[in-house]
């Protein structure tokens, strides 16, 4: 058992996310999508640095197992629909390609998320940080992952927290002129700041809320 929700279609997203680290945790994601081949035939790939890499490329009779591993996986991961339209293909990629061209994100679909992307501040109210960067760079890559879509950058996510964080108000909506000052206004360090906030603020309230209860012996008769 994986634990990974088997793909219906609508949680395509979450699914392929999952089963890709599952099958990179078995050491299997190069036979779902190889590495570039090398420009010359017969030479090897350079590894950063000039270093030409030690270990030769598996034999043919080895890709096949693994591919048939990896196949048997994506399948397993299948529901009986999305099942249906990658059983008669043995490929591992083959069936990763089709199940991403029927469930993925799509051409006609990218001005919605567009839309979506630019929407997505005026419905985040409500929601703790963690959340909000979850689904922020969840949309981010399911734009970026549509064929000729433009995938949000560092500028536009900021933008985005940035508008969250001034509709939640007070110490949230003055953190990017602080950043800005120190020089350290990157998405990155905007968010950690951010759900570093929210804990202090917790923290702070859950103390509050003990130090006003009743005091052992008082006069809770």
């Amino acid at each position: 058992m994986t634990g990974i929700t088997k793909l219906t279609g609508s949680n395509y997203r979450v699914w392929s996310l999952r089963a890709k680290r599952l099958l990179q945790s078995r050491g299997l994601w190069d036979v779902v999508e190889p590495l570039p081949r090398a420009d010359k035939a017969g030479e090897q790939p350079e590894a950063p640095g000039g270093d030409v890499p030690a270990a030769a490329p598996p034999p043919a009779a080895d890709f096949e197992v693994r591919d048939a591993q990896a196949s048997c996986l994506i399948m397993e991961l299948c529901d009986p629909i999305s099942l249906n339209l990658i059983v008669s293909t043995e490929c591992a990629q083959m069936q990763w390609v089709r199940l991403r061209r029927f469930y993925g994100p799509s051409l006609g679909q990218y001005q919605g998320l567009r839309e979506e992307f630019g929407e997505f501040a005026a419905k985040a109210g409500g929601k703790g940080w963690a959340e909000i960067a979850g689904e922020l760079e969840g949309l981010q890559q399911q734009i970026g992952e549509v064929p000729g879509g433009v995938k949000p950058g560092e500028e536009e996510m900021l933008g985005v927290l940035n508008e969250v964080a001034r509709g939640k108000g007070g110490e949230y909506g003055k953190l990017a002129g602080y950043l800005r000052l120190k020089g350290e206004y990157t998405y990155q360090n905007f968010l950690m700041s951010l759900v570093s906030l929210e804990w202090q603020e917790a923290r702070s309230s859950g103390k509050k809320n003990k130090g006003g209860g009743w005091k052992k012996g008082g006069g809770g008769q």
